[in-house]
């Protein structure tokens, strides 16, 4: 008789849980997977606060403003108890010391540790900030990390979805970036932690951002088959449509080669 394989937990870290990564937790938590890959172990990892504005494009509600985003979404799944900052058995919040790993003014550490508890077996990374993409990306890259990057272009009218494999696809890195940075805020001169990378709001409709949101669950599950499609770019308007975009790996940051390294 053959027996079936006992399902493995998959820990994944999701960084950033605004309006894309809230729907992303919401669609991990109701599949589960239990029936292949068993239960996941969730990490939630963002340092802004919910605001009145995120509400129109977002999975948490009024009574949520003015809390960690991180923190609230936590709470919304039956069963949540909080001890010591962590929240439940299959959501965990990592403590508000270790959140400096998305910001600009954070210092490397070299003990895994210090970021999570255990190790995760794949991030999704759903940062609307460049700078806290490239971090995420070579932590990975680092430690052999599986990572799904996720954005939206414009008033979210196209999905960017980004999957790498170690060994296997590119790394974020090795997808060059063409135009200028957004233009700065007030908020460049008043704040010292400013990120220049960082995309600013812009008006989108919520079932735009379950469409990108969709598209990277897909992508998360197809990692974990070891079926990764390296980088999608999918229309998020009428005639919809998508294209898979095949990329050498080996940029200076998964590869030993420098070759298209600049002195500046």
């Amino acid at each position: 008789m053959c027996l079936p394989k006992k399902p493995l937990q998959k820990r994944i870290a999701i960084v950033g849980v605004g309006s894309g990564g809230s729907a992303l937790v919401e669609m991990l938590w109701r599949y589960k997977a239990d029936h292949i890959y068993g239960p996941f172990n969730m990490t939630l990892i963002d340092p802004d606060k919910f605001e009145a504005s995120n509400i129109t494009r977002h999975i948490l509600r009024e009574g949520s403003v003015g809390n960690f985003k991180a923190e609230e979404m936590a709470k919304r799944y039956p069963g949540m108890e909080s001890q010591n900052n962590r929240f439940g058995e299959r959501v965990i919040l990592i403590p508000e010391v270790y959140w400096d790993c998305c910001s600009l003014a954070a210092r490397r550490r070299e003990q895994e540790a210090q970021y999570f508890d255990e190790r995760p077996d794949l991030i999704a990374c759903c940062a609307d900030s460049d700078a806290c993409c490239q971090l995420v990306n070579q932590y990975c890259v680092e430690r052999k990390i599986p990572c799904v990057f996720a954005g939206v272009h414009g008033a979210a009218e196209t999905a960017e979805i980004i999957s790498y494999s170690p060994g296997t696809t590119p790394c974020y890195a090795c997808y060059e970036r063409e135009g200028p940075e957004p233009e700065p805020s007030q908020e460049k001169y008043t704040n010292p932690d400013y990120d220049s990378t960082k995309m600013p709001h812009q008006e989108g409709l919520w079932c735009d951002v379950l469409m990108a949101a969709a598209i990277q669950f897909r992508a998360i599950l197809g990692v974990l088959e070891g079926k990764p499609n390296p980088l999608i770019l999918a229309s998020l308007r009428p005639p919809y449509g998508a294209e898979i975009v095949k990329q050498t790996p080996g940029c200076a940051v998964c590869s030993e080669n420098f070759s298209q390294l600049s002195a500046s």
